[in-house]
């Protein structure tokens, strides 16, 4: 099994040295054992996290196994980058028996560490294998599913960030009141929507997501209450709104949920209505229009896993 692990950790070094190394750092030893040493409070929650001079960024649903000896181990990836420059220097992958709460921290080096740094990776590798069994198979199996192909690795890269919106759009406060998604806060309170009761209540910011250098295409779709459409004569124009996000942000439609990029002429969405403090179903008018792009993307994360931007109920990513 050790030799095996070698093989893959290396196989990962081989592919990403051609394919990315213009764009990494590679991390000092120094830094190696400052990140080992990194707690994330809430694996789960916690997808983007500062640490001092680093960023650990996860996009990525964890990896779950079930042996035959019934203990349940799981593997949390996550990416480290510098903060000053944002340049990826390392993965982390955080291995974890949720039942007794161990974990292990991996720091995996990229092809441009010291050597020093890659002596450290694989004595690293065997004692965790000798602190938890089943921790190389688990750690082999991630390295394989992750790196093993550029262009799958590629595709993951520039899709990763695409689940949020501009600095200017606009948040429903528990207030009423609409403020910028850019200066909501992480505690703030905000109108969500109760898909059982299909009413308005209230939920807390728990996470603000703030993605930046790089060039985030914007979408946008407009939406009009069919009432208004059966009723309005032929010379009177419709009282569009307007939604903007960027492709895959998930969007509540009366289907489920539906990617923003995704969504149909025809589809209907909820839509708050703040005098009635009541929702209203309004329907796609029109799909990907006014495309824009902008530097700088936020999305939030709630107690009840969505909120309102434009008065429209988005979901989290």
């Amino acid at each position: 099994m050790k030799k095996i692990i070698y093989l893959i950790t290396f196989l990962f070094l081989s592919i990403n040295i051609f394919a990315q190394e213009g764009e990494k750092m590679g991390i000092k030893f120094t830094e190696f054992e400052a990140v080992k040493k990194i707690a994330i409070k809430n694996l789960d929650k916690d997808t983007y996290v500062k640490d001092g001079n680093f960023v650990l960024d996860n996009s990525t649903s964890p990896y779950i196994f079930k042996f035959s000896d019934g203990i349940e181990r799981r593997i949390y990836l996550y990416k480290v980058l510098e903060s000053a420059g944002m340049k990826e220097i390392a993965n982390l992958l955080i291995f974890t028996t949720p039942k007794d709460g161990k974990r292990i921290n991996l720091v995996v080096p990229n092809p441009l560490a010291e050597k020093e740094t890659w002596g450290k990776y694989i004595d690293d590798l065997k004692d965790g294998e000798k602190s938890v069994s089943g921790f190389s198979s688990c750690i082999a199996f991630v390295l394989a599913k992750e790196f093993s192909g550029v262009a799958g690795e590629k595709g993951k890269e520039e899709d990763k960030y695409e689940y949020c919106f501009a600095a200017d759009a606009k948040v429903t406060m528990a207030d009423g009141q609409m403020k910028n998604i850019s200066e909501v806060k992480v505690g703030d309170k905000v109108i969500s929507y109760n898909t059982v009761k299909k009413s308005a209540e209230f939920t807390t910011v728990e996470k603000v997501d703030i993605h930046e250098n790089k060039e985030f295409e914007i979408l946008k779709v407009l939406l009009v209450d069919p009432n208004e459409m059966v009723t309005a004569s032929l010379n009177v124009k419709y009282r569009l709104k307007s939604l903007e996000a960027t492709a895959n942000h998930p969007i509540l439609t009366d289907k489920g949920s539906v990617k923003m990029g995704d969504l149909k002429v025809g589809q209907s969405v909820y839509v708050f209505d703040n005098e009635l403090n009541t929702f209203k179903k309004y329907n796609i008018f029109l799909v990907n229009t006014g495309n824009k792009k902008v530097n700088k993307v936020y999305n939030l994360i709630t107690e009840k896993n969505n909120y309102l931007v434009n008065s429209v109920v988005v979901l989290k990513k």
